[in-house]
């Protein structure tokens, strides 16, 4: 799908995922913004789709809880050998958090990040069609989806911030989340499901690829499938959930499934702590879904 197409088909999803057709609120001070910076290994057109996972994710998440004046999310992506065709197709994660301090609910917001793609995979995901939902699924690891799900793994300085999914459960409990996938896939259950197998990288960090609505192939699961016609455009090879975008309201966001009309006030005398993870920014790995 050419780079057009594919924005025009970001818009008409935006647009159906807002509850009778209303509009986000034009009140918005401080929209979510990402800045990404290329490294080597990535072609002109390799960095066009990150451009336009760019926009998916500044279009379907709207702004932070608080309006706040965050800075930019920093995100250097870069192509290099791994562990050769096939296997892990990428990794990603936050490098620089920071914590806010003063609001009815603290947050742990990513700064900036990193995003690691194999050289040996890069040009034929490309060629195949799924580089873009390689790029979208590790971006959201950037943003914090499995990586921000309970950050006093980090450090105890982030007690009390969000905490939606503990290690080893397989159970994420994040009510705007939670709300929406009993809604989207009409369920009544207290948790939606996440990834126990496949080991570290994989594993409690995404949707269960088993369980979640019943083997959806979701965005946010931890294996990739093979390009199908059946799939969401733009995507090529899996469809994006109200549920996968609902989980960034848990973690701090506002977003065009839980906020289509934005009324947070702003807060008094916020705080930031900021706190490097060097060495934490390859926390979360994407594979390749066997054929069926």
């Amino acid at each position: 799908m050419h780079s057009g197409s594919r924005l025009m088909a970001l818009a008409a999803m935006t647009g159906a995922f807002l509850s009778g057709g209303a509009a986000l609120a034009a009140t918005i001070n401080n929209p979510f913004d990402i800045q990404v910076s290329f490294g080597s290994g990535l072609s002109v057109s390799q960095q066009s789709v990150f451009t336009d996972a760019e926009l998916f994710w500044e279009t379907m998440i709207t702004g932070n809880r608080y309006d706040l004046a965050l800075p930019a999310l920093q995100i250097s992506a870069d192509s290099a050998p791994d562990d050769g065709v096939g296997g892990v197709l990428g990794s990603a994660g936050p490098s620089t958090i920071a914590r806010t301090n003063g609001a009815p609910q603290d947050y742990t917001y990513a700064l900036s990040g990193n995003m690691n793609f194999d050289s040996a995979d890069i040009a034929n995901m490309e060629s195949s069609g799924i580089l873009f939902d390689v790029i979208v699924h590790e971006m959201a690891h950037v943003i914090g989806f499995g990586t921000l799900w309970n950050p006093i793994v980090y450090s105890s300085s982030f007690a009390g911030t969000q905490s939606v999914y503990t290690d080893g459960t397989g159970q994420y409990t994040g009510s705007y989340a939670l709300l929406a996938y009993n809604l989207e896939f009409g369920l009544s259950t207290s948790y939606v499901p996440v990834e126990l197998d496949f080991g570290p990288g994989t594993a409690n960090g995404h949707w269960d690829e088993a369980t979640f609505a019943g083997g959806s192939l979701d965005i946010m699961t931890g294996l990739i499938g093979n390009p199908t016609a059946a799939a969401d455009a733009p995507f090529a090879a899996t469809t994006v959930s109200a549920t996968t975008i609902a989980s960034f309201a848990d973690i701090g966001y506002t977003t065009v499934v839980t906020d289509p009309v934005s009324t947070v006030p702003l807060p008094a005398a916020m705080v930031f702590s900021l706190i490097g993870l060097a060495g934490l920014g390859a926390v979360s790995a994407r594979r390749r879904r066997a054929a069926a």
